[in-house]
Formats: C-alpha cells, sequence, structure tokens
C-alpha cells in the first residue's frame, strides 16, 4: 500500500486562497506564473508575500541598493497585477541577509495567520544544490510555518489567531507529484516575467530558453505543451514522516 492510496494529494484548484511565498522579487513568476495566472482565473484568491527587497540584485555598480529596491517592488507590483495576483506584502529584509530559521518561521507564520490561505507555494528548501541561503531558509521558514500555525501557543510575529494550512505546495522542485498545464496562461507568464525589467533585460534570451524548455520537458506525456511542476504535501506529513519523500 501506498502512502497516496489513503491520503491523496492536495489539488490546488480546491483552494479558496493562496498564498505565494517568494524570496525575492520574481521568483514566484519564474517558477510558477503559469499556475497562479490559472489560478486566479479560476477565481482563487491570490496573495504573494516577497521575503526580501531584492537590493543586491545587480552588477551595476552605479546603482544603489535604495534605488534598485524601489525599481524592483515597482516591477513585482505590475508583474503580479498582470497575472491576477489580488494582494502583495512584503518582509522587507535586506536581500542575501534573511533572518535565521527561527525569527523568519514566525514573521511568515504571522503572516499565514492573518492572510488565511489554504494552501502555500514556496521555493522547495530541499532542492540539490540551492546555493543561495534566501531560497533555502524561505523554504524551511515556509514549512516549519505551516506547521505549526494552527497551534495557539506558537509564537508568531506579529501575535494572531491560529490557522492550519491544509498543505505546501514546493516550486522550483525535483520530487515533484503535480503537473499543472499552463498551456492557457503561457503567454502571461512570460510577460510578467518581462515585466522584471531590472533582472532579465540582460540575460532574456538564456532564461527564456531555459524555462521554456523546462515547462516543454515537464509537460511530456500530460496532455499538454508546457506544464509546471510541484511537490504538494499535507501539512501533517510535513513533520516525522519516513514516506514523505515519495510521496
Amino acid at each position: 500500500m501506498d502512502l497516496k492510496d489513503f491520503l491523496s494529494v492536495p489539488r490546488l484548484e480546491t483552494a479558496k486562497r493562496v498564498l505565494c511565498v517568494q524570496p525575492h522579487p520574481d521568483d514566484n513568476e519564474i517558477a510558477a506564473g503559469g499556475t497562479i495566472a490559472w489560478l486566479a482565473d479560476l477565481g482563487v484568491d491570490v496573495v504573494y508575500l516577497t521575503v526580501t527587497d531584492g537590493c543586491v540584485g545587480t552588477q551595476d555598480a552605479s546603482i544603489t541598493p535604495e534605488e534598485l529596491a524601489a525599481t524592483r517592488r515597482a516591477e513585482a507590483e505590475r508583474s503580479a497585477r498582470h497575472l491576477g495576483v489580488s494582494d502583495l506584502l512584503w518582509l522587507g529584509y535586506h536581500d542575501g541577509d534573511v533572518p535565521e530559521e527561527r525569527e523568519l518561521t514566525a514573521a511568515i507564520m504571522g503572516v499565514v495567520r492573518t492572510v488565511k490561505p489554504d494552501i502555500v507555494l514556496a521555493p522547495d528548501p530541499w532542492l540539490p544544490y540551492e546555493g543561495h541561503r534566501d531560497h533555502r531558509l524561505t523554504g524551511l521558514a515556509v514549512a516549519g510555518a505551516c506547521i505549526l500555525s494552527g497551534f495557539p501557543h506558537a509564537r508568531s510575529e506579529p501575535h494572531a489567531p491560529p490557522h492550519g494550512v491544509s498543505a505546501v505546495a514546493f516550486y522550483c522542485t525535483t520530487r515533484a507529484n503535480t503537473w499543472i498545464n499552463v498551456d492557457k496562461t503561457w503567454h502571461r507568464k512570460i510577460e510578467a516575467i518581462k515585466m522584471h525589467a531590472s533582472q532579465v533585460s540582460q540575460s532574456w534570451t538564456t532564461l527564456f530558453m531555459y524555462v521554456d524548455m523546462k515547462a516543454r520537458e515537464v509537460a511530456k506525456g500530460r496532455g499538454c505543451a508546457r506544464a509546471e511542476a510541484f511537490k504538494v504535501i499535507p501539512t501533517i506529513l510535513l513533520h516525522f514522516n519516513v514516506d514523505t519523500e515519495g510521496y
């Protein structure tokens, strides 16, 4: 018997509200923009939470960190609205300098309890060779926040009444169990990524080729041209379960 035989993989489209947590402005669009647009089109309330200000993401020394942060915030607002996102929230940590897991978990839990999502999207912190600590810590903090957010005595910042999350959907994962057909929303995903001009204007050709290649690769045998992949895990399986990896 397989774990999925008595605990089915949650379906993203059954959520009424989804919280999409990204370490930096543009991560959501690159990893899950087609799915986010698809959910919004279905009437799901999609909310963004961005952990950092993105102030490090340039090789142009003439731009100050403050200028870049302001530019990236404006780009993120425009891009998210293009996909149908209803609200954007910011933790405002300095890019590359997110706090350690305990503090970040409490901050994300405060947002989870306030927004009250059914499902939370986040980067997979167990992605092999992920070298960016912002991504690793964000994914781990999301997992921890979703485990604890339903417990009234668990500390959140700010303090808020408990709220249980049904599942976490990790994007940019090597252990996918869910594949979303994004043929109808692909053009909006690409347009949304292009709106992050400060990040992609110099590398667009390479980025587009890779994103398109992966979407086509993931879609093979699934009845569509392009797809996005996720590891969707019921919150109950995020703790003390040896079968979650193969779920």
